[in-house]
């Protein structure tokens, strides 16, 4: 199976995939929310493979959504829902290995992992309220930091540098970037060890029975995201963006 905005391949027991559009900063286009589901599910499928490892070609995890992709699909808002949700149901342990920016879908990619390994670079914000758009999966970053955390987070759209998300507990570890990839593989390989059926298992448990609610909150987030901004304000927030973005060289 061929790719153009992701890579995936396999190292012993860790299979990798690598965000790969790095001149726009791994930005997220309809392409690549459909590429990343496939390249999850092609990952899942391969029974040699028990740990998932994503990352960010270009020194980049991803700067969020593409706003100066100008092909945006009628569909896109299920396309994006259907890749995030392939990580979050993954049912193997996954690892987000984080460097440069983790920003509003980059954001939500990141926390759909399992664990996360942040490179001492790592910016993390999530910009929603500054376009005017309601936060997607607040709910995984409320699991994570809690309501009041979780609040000023995203009131505010502050960017979080790695330090003081290890201080919040929005990632499991910071380590040098040029350790980033070997530290996030020595992780891997020490989860591999275990039976991958009990991984499964143990994982199934978490998410199936101590988060059995987690899927229907998901749901109700999206139906609350979609009623609240209807098509056109929405656009017209994106646009708006769009048209700073191109005005600044950003």
């Amino acid at each position: 199976m061929t790719y153009s905005t992701i890579e995936i391949h396999r190292n012993g027991k860790i299979g990798w995939l690598r965000l790969n559009r790095p001149h726009s900063k791994n930005a997220f286009s309809a392409l690549m929310f459909d590429e990343l589901h496939r390249g999850i599910d092609a990952l899942i499928e391969d029974n040699d493979i028990s740990v998932i490892i994503l990352i960010g070609n270009g020194g980049v995890f991803s700067s969020g959504r593409d706003f100066r992709d100008k092909d945006v699909p009628s569909d896109f808002e299920d396309r994006r829902s259907r890749a995030f949700a392939a990580v979050e149901h993954c049912p193997k342990p996954t690892i987000a290995a984080v460097a440069g920016y983790a920003i509003t879908g980059g954001l939500t990619l990141a926390l759909a992992c399992d664990i996360i390994i942040s490179a001492d670079n790592a910016i993390f914000q999530d910009t929603h309220a500054q376009l005017g758009i309601i936060t997607l999966r607040a709910s995984r970053v409320y699991e994570v930091l809690g309501p009041m955390r979780t609040k000023e987070l995203l009131f505010t759209s502050r960017r979080v540098t790695a330090r003081e998300a290890l201080e919040m507990g929005l990632v499991n570890r910071v380590v040098p970037i040029a350790a980033l990839e070997s530290a996030t593989a020595e992780i891997a390989s020490e989860i591999s060890r275990h039976d991958p059926v009990t991984l499964r298992g143990i994982k199934a448990v978490i998410n199936d029975v101590v988060r059995k609610e987690q899927r229907v909150i998901l749901e109700l987030e999206e139906l609350a995201k979609r009623r609240f901004s209807d098509l056109k304000s929405e656009k017209g927030a994106l646009a708006a963006h769009a048209a700073r973005s191109d005005s600044s060289g950003a």
